[in-house]
């Protein structure tokens, strides 16, 4: 009689551990700044949880993509962009580096962005870039969004 109640006992166990292990996997949640209302859960790397944001510069007309990693919170760790002026970098501030890189410029950086909001402009074609797709945030919304790393181990340090 206790064998069929342990194993029912095991089942259920398993089943709820499984269903606490998919609710708490390392995702990038996107909210709506002013709420706080969940827009989009996705998924990612809890090995690298990082993101990249590309848009189109307001003025020059030429791409830009940032690159987030998250530990817990956002830090800009690179910008990739062509052109000169108008915002972006033109030397690299301490404990920086600027390189060239083929036609565009590369900054590596760690700086805290606390919070990480974006207000998805269409004429920029702001766009979120994962590993496994590329979203067109003024799709998700038109109001400013907060992104927000959840359920990621913290960073092991080298």
């Amino acid at each position: 009689m206790w064998r069929g109640h342990a194993a029912t006992l095991a089942a259920c166990l398993v089943g709820l551990c499984a269903s606490a292990s998919a609710r708490a996997a390392c995702a990038l949640v996107l909210l709506d700044h002013r709420s706080g209302t969940v827009l989009q859960r996705l998924p990612l790397d809890p090995r690298t949880p990082e993101l990249r944001i590309a848009f189109v510069h307001s003025v020059l007309g030429t791409p830009v993509i940032d690159r987030y990693r998250f530990t817990p919170r956002a830090r800009l760790v690179e910008e990739r962009f062509e052109g000169e002026g108008y915002g972006l970098p033109h030397a690299a501030g301490p404990g920086e580096t600027l390189t060239r890189d083929g036609a565009g410029w590369r900054l590596q950086l760690d700086r805290a962005v606390h919070p990480l909001v974006v207000r998805p402009l269409p004429q920029q074609r702001m766009r979120l870039l994962l590993p496994q797709r590329e979203w067109l945030l003024g799709e998700i919304s038109t109001r400013a969004i907060e992104f927000q790393a959840q359920d990621c181990p913290a960073p092991v340090s080298p």
